[in-house]
């Protein structure tokens, strides 16, 4: 495997990194994930909202990592120009798409629209990575050639956009609420579990975790993490990617911490997506729904 894909794995870390200020967060993500999104023709990023129904993109933050320095006057004018019920679709979580393939699944004169702004590219890939709430991230790659998908390449770009939106996820959560010991957990960050990886012992359980297999879960998910970052970063990279999963039991996020000394350990902090529902449905089923209506696959689910 060309060593160039495991940046796969750099690109992942970069998620979960919890020490980068907000501002620095997401430019250093499209940073470690040049090597996989790169073309040469500009990578294009943003944090912001999703409405729920068609509308324009709340945007927060837009981070160009290469290509035209005027790509935010670019996309200021095409917003201005192009019909807001076709540019929400642009952004819709679910199976990874390219500009072309969207364009034409719903309005293949838009296509041509897009590319009188974005003549430098002749193509572009979308990487919708959204909570049910709409609050995520949104990266366009500039592609050289008109492209379609491989059902494969649809499965890797969708496992990095949930890492996206756990990562960007769990920041929002501690900056709302900063480390310190809540009324729930008195466990570093609000964790509800401490593994040592250096045995996967689990070190302290409180709430949820507590329960055997909860525990168990948890101390399977240090090991595939560890084992993702290990030799498979670079022997496998996509094997890696399967392992490290966003979500345990659809609760936590297994996350590095070290101590005052120095020790590493892995903290499994509750990071499941905000859902309410009215009808009794449980926290997972509630989950499921909501993931179904936003279009992602039973197995990314």
């Amino acid at each position: 495997m060309d060593a160039l894909h495991s940046a796969i794995i750099d690109f992942t870390e970069a998620a979960y990194n919890l020490e980068a200020e907000h501002e620095v967060w997401l430019p250093r993500l499209i940073e470690a994930g040049a090597p996989v999104l790169c073309h040469g023709l500009g990578v294009f990023a943003m944090t912001c909202v999703r409405p729920s129904t068609p509308g324009p993109l709340d945007i927060d933050q837009l981070y160009v990592a290469s290509g035209p320095a005027d790509f935010p006057e670019r996309l200021a004018r095409l917003r201005d120009e192009l019909d807001t019920s076709f540019l929400w679709p642009l952004s819709r979580p679910g199976a990874p798409k390219t500009l072309s393939e969207v364009t034409r699944d719903h309005d293949p004169a838009a296509f041509d629209l897009i590319m009188r702004y974005f003549g430098f590219a002749k193509d572009g890939l979308g990487l919708a990575a959204f909570d049910p709430d709409g609050r995520g991230v949104y990266l366009i790659v500039a592609l050289p050639e008109v492209t379609r998908l491989s059902v494969r390449a649809r499965e890797r770009w969708q496992m990095l956009a949930a890492h996206f939106a756990a990562g960007y996820r769990l920041r929002r959560k501690l900056q709302a609420n900063p480390p310190a010991p809540s009324a729930t957990t008195s466990l570093p960050l609000g964790a509800e579990a401490v593994i040592d990886p250096t045995r996967f012992r689990v070190v302290d359980a409180e709430g949820e975790a507590q329960s055997r297999e909860a525990l168990a879960a948890l101390r399977r998910a240090a090991k595939r993490v560890d084992c993702a970052r290990g030799h498979l970063r670079r022997s496998d990279p996509e094997k890696a990617l399967e392992l490290w999963r966003a979500l345990v039991r659809g609760r936590w996020s297994a996350v590095d911490w070290f101590d005052s000394d120095g020790r590493r350990y892995v903290l499994g902090i509750p990071n499941a997506p905000h859902t309410t529902d009215p009808r009794g449905l449980t926290d997972r089923e509630t989950q499921v729904a909501s993931y179904a209506h936003l279009g992602l696959s039973n197995k990314m689910i």
